[in-house]
């Protein structure tokens, strides 16, 4: 199946009386992984998650907390704090982080399904930065790693 990330705060999930993204796209041709895209606080993602729960049942989610908006770096605090109530409200987090093997394996312990480093800032299409700090998130890591952010595609 394909799949398509969805900014919950950017697309109408809800209002029928407004173009909705389902029009576009059809949810039985494609998996949504609504994301937390533009949340600064991990209580503002949990709310957009819960909300895009509500609108189409999704529990496979994209959790981004970002620190600022410059660089678009995770909060790595507030995003497990986050990763930690999502998880136990039953979703399945997949964690957009930093590139730090410390960082990764607690949020898998928190309850991540997948952890996603940052290979290079947003946007910069760098690729990939550190492969040193990202080879040892792979090697420890028991859940699936993928690298996001200014790969360079």
């Amino acid at each position: 199946a394909e799949m398509v990330t969805v900014a919950v705060r950017r697309v109408n999930l809800s209002d029928r009386s407004k173009p909705m993204l389902t029009d576009h796209l059809d949810p039985k041709k494609f998996v949504y992984l609504p994301n937390t895209a533009g949340c600064f606080t991990g209580e503002e993602a949990i709310r957009t998650l819960r909300l895009a729960r509500e609108a189409g049942g999704w529990d496979l989610v994209k959790l981004e907390v970002l620190g600022e908006a410059r660089t678009l770096y995770p909060d790595m605090r507030e995003t497990l704090k986050a990763t930690e109530v999502l998880a136990k409200e039953g979703f399945l987090p997949m964690v957009y982080c930093a590139d730090d093997p410390i960082a990764a394996k607690q949020l898998e312990e928190a309850g991540a399904v997948a952890v996603m480093p940052l290979g290079a800032p947003i946007g910069s299409g760098l690729g990939i930065q550190n492969r040193v700090t990202i080879r040892l998130i792979v090697e420890g890591a028991g859940v699936p790693v993928l690298v996001d952010a200014g790969v360079g595609t």
